[in-house]
This record gives C-alpha cells, sequence and structure tokens, in this order.
C-alpha cells in the first residue's frame, strides 16, 4: 500500500471530529481568519438576514482535555507496526490537526424570504498528503434545510474534459465513524458532525461509481429530477461558477463532487450543501458559493415528484389503511443486508429468454389449439370480399374419379354404366353432344309430352 493510501487510511481511523472543538461565542472573540471569513459569508446576505447571527469557533484551548486525549489516541496508534513507514507523517499531522481546529468556524444566519428558515456557513479545512502533508484553509461551504423532499439525493459534480452534471445517488453515504443513522432523525443543518461526514463523502469510491454510471451507463439521463435540473440553465451556469477539487487542483479524479440534495423524510425536509474551494477570501467567493446554494434550492423545490412542506403520505386504500411503500434506497440497503443471498435449493428458476417466451405465447389471450386470424389475414379477406362477392373456390373433381364421357356425370370406382344416360364405363364418346343431335332430342320429347297431352282425361272429347 502506497504511503498516501496507508496515510488516509490512518485518518480514518481516527475520525477525527472538528465539530467537537466547536464554542460559541461573539464575533470579536473569534481569530483574525474566523472573523474575516464569518463577516465576508453574511455580509453578501445582510438585507435578508432577520434576528442575530449564532458564531462558533474552533478552539484548543477552551477544549484542552479533549483535544490532549486525542493526541493520546494518535501516538498509541502510530507505534502499529503498519504504520511505522509514515511515523514522520503522523508527526506533521499532530501539528496541523491543531491548526485546523483554529481554522475552523461556523455561523448561523437566520434569513427572511429564502427557502430556508437558518443558513450554515462553515469553514472547511481539508488534509492534502502529496509529497508532503497539507493543510488546505480556502475550502468553504453553504447549507441549509428546505421544507420539501426531494425524490432522490443528488450530487452535482465537476467532470474531467466534460461538462457538469447533475446525478442520482443510490442507497446511503459512505459516512465516517462519527456519524450514525440515527443522526438523519433531526435537521441535518444543526447537526454540524454530520455536515462535515457528509462533505467527506463527496469523495467517497462510492460517489463517483454512480457519477460515472449516470454519465456512461445512462448517457446523464433518465431520473426525473436530474434531467429537470440539468434543462435549467440558468441553474447550470450558476452552478457552474462552483470552483471544484479538480479545479484547485487538489484532487487528479475524473469526477468532483460538490454539492449535494439530501433528502430527510423523517422530519420532511432537505438538506442542501454546497462547497466551493476558490482561493482566496474576496466576495465573490462567497457571492458565487451562496448563489450556487439559493439556486439550487428553489430548483429542487420545484423540482417533479417533490413532497411540497414535508408530506409524505405513502399509499392508502380506499378505507383509509396504509399500506408500506419503499424507496429506491430502501431497496438498495436491503440488497446489502441479503448480500446477496442465492435462491433457496428446490425453487424454480426462469431465465430472461424463457419468460419472454412463456409471455409471447400468453399474448393471444386464446385457450391452446383454438384457431385464430391475425390483421393481415383479415385484411386479406376484406379485400376479397370488396364488391360483396364471395371469393368462393372452383369445385373440381376428385383425381382418382372417372367422369361420363356423355354426359360428364362422375362414376364411381365399379360402375358399369352411367346411371343417367346408360354410357358404358370408359366409352370414348364426345362429351358434348352434336347440335343437330340435341335439337333431334328436344323434338321428340315435345313430341312425347304433346302426345301424353293429349291422351289425359282432361283433353279426351266427351262421348255423343
Amino acid at each position: 500500500m502506497s504511503e498516501q493510501n496507508l496515510f488516509a487510511e490512518f485518518m480514518k481511523q481516527m475520525a477525527f471530529d472538528r465539530a467537537e472543538y466547536l464554542v460559541e461565542g461573539k464575533v470579536e472573540d473569534l481569530s483574525d481568519f474566523m472573523k474575516k471569513m464569518i463577516e465576508s459569508a453574511s455580509s453578501i446576505i445582510k438585507e435578508n438576514v432577520v434576528g442575530e447571527i449564532k458564531v462558533l469557533g474552533g478552539s484548543i484551548k477552551k477544549k484542552e482535555d479533549k483535544f490532549n486525549e486525542f493526541i493520546k489516541k494518535v501516538e498509541n496508534e502510530a507505534e502499529n507496526e503498519k504504520y511505522k513507514n509514515i511515523k514522520k507523517n503522523i508527526k506533521e499531522y499532530i501539528k496541523l490537526v491543531k491548526e485546523l481546529v483554529e481554522k475552523y468556524c461556523v455561523a448561523v444566519i437566520p434569513v427572511k424570504e429564502l427557502p430556508w428558515e437558518n443558513v450554515i456557513f462553515m469553514t472547511v479545512p481539508i488534509f492534502l498528503h502529496d509529497k508532503k502533508i497539507q493543510l488546505l484553509n480556502n475550502s468553504i461551504a453553504y447549507c441549509g434545510d428546505i421544507k420539501c423532499v426531494v425524490s432522490k439525493t443528488t450530487i452535482y459534480s465537476k467532470m474531467k474534459g466534460g461538462t457538469p452534471l447533475f446525478a442520482p445517488y443510490i442507497g446511503e453515504l459512505e459516512l465516517n465513524s462519527t456519524v450514525s443513522n440515527e443522526s438523519f432523525k433531526n435537521p441535518l443543518s444543526e447537526d454540524f458532525t454530520c455536515i462535515n461526514a457528509i462533505i467527506e463523502s463527496l469523495e467517497s469510491p462510492s460517489v463517483k461509481n454512480q457519477l460515472a454510471k449516470y454519465h456512461e451507463g445512462y448517457q446523464r439521463h433518465g431520473e426525473p429530477i436530474c434531467d429537470f435540473l440539468m434543462k435549467d440553465e440558468e441553474l447550470m451556469r450558476v452552478m457552474d461558477k462552483l470552483t471544484s477539487g479538480l479545479e484547485s487542483k487538489r484532487v487528479n479524479t475524473e469526477f468532483a463532487a460538490c454539492a449535494i440534495a439530501l433528502p430527510n423524510v423523517s422530519n420532511g425536509s432537505t438538506l442542501m450543501v454546497v462547497t466551493d474551494e476558490s482561493n482566496g477570501s474576496g466576495s465573490e467567493k462567497f457571492l458565487n458559493c451562496f448563489e450556487a446554494l439559493l439556486k439550487f434550492s428553489a430548483a429542487c423545490c420545484e423540482a417533479p415528484s417533490t413532497s411540497k412542506e414535508g408530506k409524505n403520505e405513502g399509499m392508502s386504500t380506499p378505507g383509509g389503511q396504509q399500506l408500506a411503500t419503499w424507496t429506491q434506497e430502501d431497496l438498495a440497503r436491503d440488497a446489502q443486508q441479503r448480500g446477496g443471498a442465492v435462491t433457496p435449493p428446490g425453487m424454480a428458476v426462469w431465465t430472461e429468454e424463457e419468460l419472454t417466451k412463456a409471455a409471447s405465447e400468453r399474448s393471444t389471450g386464446l385457450p391452446p389449439g383454438m384457431e385464430y386470424w391475425t390483421e393481415k389475414d383479415l385484411e386479406e379477406l376484406a379485400k376479397k370480399r370488396q364488391g360483396g362477392a364471395l371469393d368462393i373456390p372452383e369445385w373440381k373433381p376428385e383425381p382418382n374419379m372417372l367422369e361420363c364421357a356423355n354426359c360428364g356425370y362422375a362414376l364411381r370406382k365399379g360402375w358399369d354404366e352411367c346411371p343417367i344416360c346408360g354410357t358404358p364405363a370408359g366409352t370414348n364418346i364426345s362429351s358434348k353432344p352434336s347440335a343437330e343431335k340435341e335439337s333431334d332430342i328436344v323434338s321428340s320429347s315435345a313430341s312425347e309430352n304433346d302426345e301424353e297431352k293429349d291422351e289425359s282425361p282432361e283433353n279426351t272429347p266427351p262421348e255423343q
């Protein structure tokens, strides 16, 4: 394992919680760095500020016992054999942890006529291990709770060599050990430990993997809320002003997430977090970050499938009985808990091809063996019947049956003569009589009819 990865594992094992060293006070009691950051963060929205701003700053002096306890924990862990190659880095880390606390501050700003009741501003000091360990203190974040629940955890990310994107995140975020899932039951913006963990999770492998999958596998399309946000040109323009880890050269990855909308169904809200890593402390840096939070929050309130005012009633029967519902995150979590359980022995299993075949066989809806006609068959039959004439096939004699050579009557096998005209079977006589014979036959039959008529009682003259 490289020294960089080993040191990252060491810091994860230590799970340092900077929020434990926050102390509430007044702006004038803060260090010059904290004072400058909070004044810059609040001045850009001073017209919307109502009430007193709550200020918190990291303090080693007022939390000395807790800090000394943590340092002792670090030194004991450093004695582990697997960390022998990074002991120099650990000593530097101990020095920088103190600086990190002194550069960490939070401001809770009550506002009016905005999507949130309070805007949370905080500095986000970051450890960087390249050739040596450094502490970067140029990153800031704005966050707040909007009073609606978005349909999906949504992440905004910059992309190396490509345009930024909004993408869904399925499942639970990879939060560090300082945070438990129970933290999500409270307004998230009031839990600074949770916010720090969420910001750190934006650089987790699972986030980067899902961003890559949505970009490549789904062609950045398919999740309604993400499609809606991507079509908002004004929102995309504002979000593009943010400086992510890619632009600041802090990371060298394909994706660098710098904003997230995290639904909190338990209290009907959504935590909105936006970060910026641009250098300097000018007003433009704070303005860009706050404007991105404002536009992102407003767009999420208008996004499709968003539950307004925290109402998440689910499904119910006509009688009012509530039915259980599961979100995609619930299903993903259940799948992880099952750990890919196999099918029980003896249970029938069907492949996708078998299911497709069975579905096609059921498509007619008719019992097996019953004749049916396709639309094409019916169209051909209709064409044949145009004009009112039926398409009746011409009668043809059976191939093994003889015909009378004289009258054409069909003769069965074994007959010696035609039962109609008495012509012997097999006689070669023209099937049609000549015109002369035909006339003789007609005249003879007419005379016979006349004789019969004359001899009838009705035509016999009475006796004199």
